[in-house]
């Protein structure tokens, strides 16, 4: 799988991760990371792109404030494991939910605890790889 990965709160509920801290924690896991701030207009929702490179190419990936992480341009293997790390910011029960570009209709609860390991498995199986 070759897509987006969306990471989000569900519905109804947020995350307690500011934008500041999430700049602020992705500068500690990926040195060098561009970061910018900006404004999603049609949702009045501040949010913050991000700059890393996966798998040799240059990706582009957003935290929106309130829960929701979009990364771009990877499979599921180049980000389980920043997944794992991120869903670890987030105080200890709080519930995530998964979705893929190619699959927009499924929505899947992450368990909590996940490693990198279920992530992948979870997020292929929303892909349909290994099926």
């Amino acid at each position: 799988m070759q897509g987006t990965i969306f990471i989000a709160a569900p519905p109804g509920t947020t995350w307690p991760l500011s934008l500041d801290d999430v700049e602020q924690q992705l500068r500690q896991r990926l040195p060098g990371v561009r970061t910018f701030h900006r404004h999603a207009a049609v949702s009045n929702t501040d949010y913050i792109d991000f700059q890393v490179t996966v798998d040799g190419l240059l990706s582009i990936s957003s935290y929106f404030a309130g829960g929701t992480l979009i990364l771009r341009d990877g499979s599921a293997a180049d980000w389980a494991d920043t997944i794992e790390w991120f869903l670890g910011l987030l105080p200890p029960g709080t519930p995530a939910v998964a979705m893929i570009e190619e699959n927009p209709d499924e929505i899947v609860p992450v368990p909590l605890d996940a490693t990198a390991a279920a992530i992948e498995a979870l997020l292929d199986a929303l892909a349909g790889i290994n099926e």
